[in-house]
């Protein structure tokens, strides 16, 4: 053999021999890092599907948890996992966690990314069972401590469950790191969506996963309102925040792009969707939430946050929201002639309350020269015989109801009707003759400030279970009392009203309505006795 030969034979031999060094030295390296963290039955998965999923080594989706995502996050110290599911028990999640062939006594720590119930409820009974230690934002630890707000739980969901207190071990206010040997777990503190929402940036052998709670739900272009951005929309007891959140999802679109974003609700995509976006299309997720939180924030400068949620405020120029009687709302115009106030529930001190409701926001009450009834509902005319008796005002009522009212009040009254009804002081006024779960009804359609106000009584409603039950409850009652109702919703099908101020406030809502939203709830009422 030639000497040119051997020494090509020589460094074959070399070659081989760094090419078998690697290969060991590699196999060595995923033994030590990432076999630990990849169960043999659980390849990785490259889309959230709802199911028990490996998404990255060691990093998992239980996504049969229901409604929102738990994760579960393998390392040498233990598992950690973000979230926690609904059930108080974590039924689900103990099942799922036994299906990954790990044992839950390893639990170390539980992230939560926010108080919601169905982020929140099963963290109190895992930490019972291993001792883990909950971690939660600084904001929203004392509103899991106490449980005394379904708001702050549910939000505007109807849900037949309990909420309990969770104790909260270490509080974070974000820029914290949290370590388990290999693993690091950076805090991102992201309010809006709740005060004390957080995010967790996984960061382990150069791998970079988000771990986002609700603020930012599913990974699919959203429609309006769910990103988790709708609760910026609702008042301040839901606990959301337009100005804070739109802060938090610019700080996310500033951030480095992640390698995995594993969302809060992934189920809500119409399609699994691949958690290792391009920065192309978070961006693009980003700044949906951002348009739309942007026009929320930009509303509530302009027209105000009228939230009907108790609190007494001035809607407009001589229109004031004084707060609730009960479960309805009282409504005040101020005019030349004296106070008009919607509907008289309560009892004999509502003249009082009127005057005291107004001190309070700093205005000189004035006598109450009218009354404007929406119905014969006895609840709405509670305190009417008083308010007459102190007064001696007017009152407006259903031509329809005329002779109900007249038996019930036998004092010489000053009655009007729709029919008589042009004005009422300085305000052009419309009165609409409906019938609603009460019979005959009234809506009164008032002109201020160049803005349309509709005082609609009790027809229609704010669709939510709950109010729709009760609603089908009264009808039921009636002859003809469905067909009667969509009758009269044709009657609003017309309008296009600024501000929406029913009988009864639910769920505290803006009275202020914006693009389709009027017709919406129009169509909600008319789906939801069609259902029945």
């Amino acid at each position: 053999m030639s000497k040119a030969s051997r020494y090509k034979l020589q460094s074959i031999k070399k070659l081989a021999l760094v090419g078998l060094t690697v290969i060991a030295l590699g196999g060595l390296l995923w033994f030590q890092v990432w076999a630990p963290f990849s169960p043999q039955h659980f390849p990785l998965t490259k889309v959230l599907r709802p199911d028990v999923i490996a998404v990255a080594p060691g990093v998992y989706l239980l996504g049969k948890s229901s409604p929102a995502a738990v994760y579960l996050v393998e390392t040498s110290e233990g598992l950690v996992m973000i979230d926690s599911g609904l059930e108080s028990n974590a039924s689900s999640v103990k099942s799922q966690v036994a299906k990954l062939g790990l044992k839950l006594e390893n639990l170390k720590a539980i992230l939560l990314t926010h108080v919601h119930a169905d982020h929140s409820l099963g963290a109190a009974h895992l930490r019972s069972l291993t001792h883990a230690k909950i971690y939660s934002g600084r904001a929203d630890a004392e509103t899991l401590r106490a449980a005394d707000s379904r708001e702050a739980f549910l939000s505007t969901f109807e849900m037949p469950i309990s909420i309990h207190a969770t104790p909260v071990d270490v509080e974070l206010d974000g820029g914290e790191v949290i370590a388990f040997a290999e693993t690091r777990f950076s805090v991102i503190a992201t309010p809006g969506h709740t005060p004390g929402g957080l995010c967790y940036l996984l960061e382990r052998d150069g791998l970079r996963v988000l771990f986002t709670g609700d603020v930012v739900q599913n990974l699919s272009r959203p429609n309006r309102g769910m990103m988790g951005t709708y609760i910026a929309s609702l008042p301040p007891l839901f606990g959301g925040n337009a100005a804070d959140y739109l802060k938090t999802l610019r700080q996310l679109r500033a951030m480095p792009l992640p390698d995995l974003i594993l969302p809060g609700h992934p189920q809500m995509d119409e399609a699994p969707q691949n958690p290792q976006l391009t920065d192309s299309e978070w961006k693009a997720l980003l700044d949906a939430g951002i348009s739309e939180l942007q026009l929320v924030a930009a509303r509530h400068e302009v027209d105000g946050a009228n939230f009907l949620d108790g609190t007494p405020r001035e809607l407009l120029k001589g229109l004031d929201y004084l707060g609730n009687i009960g479960p309805l709302g009282l409504y005040c115009l101020t005019t030349s002639e004296g106070l008009v106030i919607v509907d008289a529930p309560g009892e004999s001190s509502l003249v009082d309350v009127v005057s005291e409701r107004l001190r309070q926001q700093g205005r000189s009450p004035q006598p109450i020269v009218t009354v404007l009834m929406t119905s014969a509902a006895s609840e709405a005319s509670s305190g009417l015989a008083e308010v007459i008796r102190q007064t001696r005002c007017r009152v407006v009522v259903p031509k329809a109801a005329m002779d109900h009212f007249r038996q019930r009040f036998s004092d010489e009254i000053n009655w009007l009707t729709e029919e008589d009804l042009t004005s009422i002081g300085d305000f052009p006024i419309r009165a609409i003759p409906v019938t609603g779960p009460h019979g005959a009804s009234l809506a009164y359609l008032v002109r201020s400030d160049e803005k349309s106000i509709l005082i609609s009584g009790r027809i229609p409603v704010r669709p939510s279970v709950s109010v729709i039950e009760k609603l089908r409850r009264l009808l039921e009652s009636q002859k003809d009392g469905a067909s009667e109702y969509l009758k009269s919703l044709g009657e609003f099908s017309n309008l296009r009203p600024d501000l929406w101020l029913p009988a009864i406030p639910t769920q505290g809502r803006n009275a202020n309505l914006y693009d389709t939203e009027w017709q919406e709830i129009l169509e909600q009422n008319r789906q939801a006795l069609l259902r029945q």
